[in-house]
């Protein structure tokens, strides 16, 4: 287990992290502005953040031997383990950040969502039934047309 590596490894998902917060947060804005065009290039940095941190997190897992990060604590010596403590509370506090802003995000969707529907609903008049069926009321051998015309 390399000390230096999973520190470095740490401080690059950390980092990554807080990139993605700040794409969440300006994820708000544009479902509240309703920009699609935004928020399909948005989606597409967001999808390239998370490939990047599973790459990290793998780094991270290969420097602590597949071993926890509260394991791997009581092993550190001191001065690396105080570094690697605030880190890992710190990526802690944004991936909380990122979990709130994500439920916001998904409840304005929702929103959006029933808004279309209902739209949709006082739109679109309501649909009848057309389609003959065993329940007809027309009464047989007689036509709405006339073949004689």
């Amino acid at each position: 287990m390399s000390i230096h590596l999973l520190i470095e490894s740490m401080q690059k998902l950390l980092k990554l992290h807080k990139s993605l917060l700040e794409l969440s947060l300006k994820k708000t804005g544009i479902l509240e502005t309703e920009d699609i065009q935004a928020l399909t290039q948005l989606l597409k940095e967001e999808q390239a953040h998370i490939l990047a941190i599973e790459k990290i997190e793998a780094e991270r897992m290969r420097a602590a031997s597949d071993r926890k990060l509260n394991d791997l604590l009581e092993e550190i010596p001191e001065p690396e383990k105080g570094i690697l403590e605030e880190i890992s509370q710190e990526l802690r506090e944004v991936i909380s950040s990122i979990h709130e802003q994500n439920k916001l995000n998904q409840s304005l969707i929702s929103q959006s969502l029933k808004f279309i529907t209902f739209s949709m609903s006082i739109v679109e008049p309501p649909q009848d039934d057309y389609n003959y069926g065993p329940n007809e009321t027309g009464v047989p051998g007689k036509s709405l047309f006339s073949s004689k015309a």
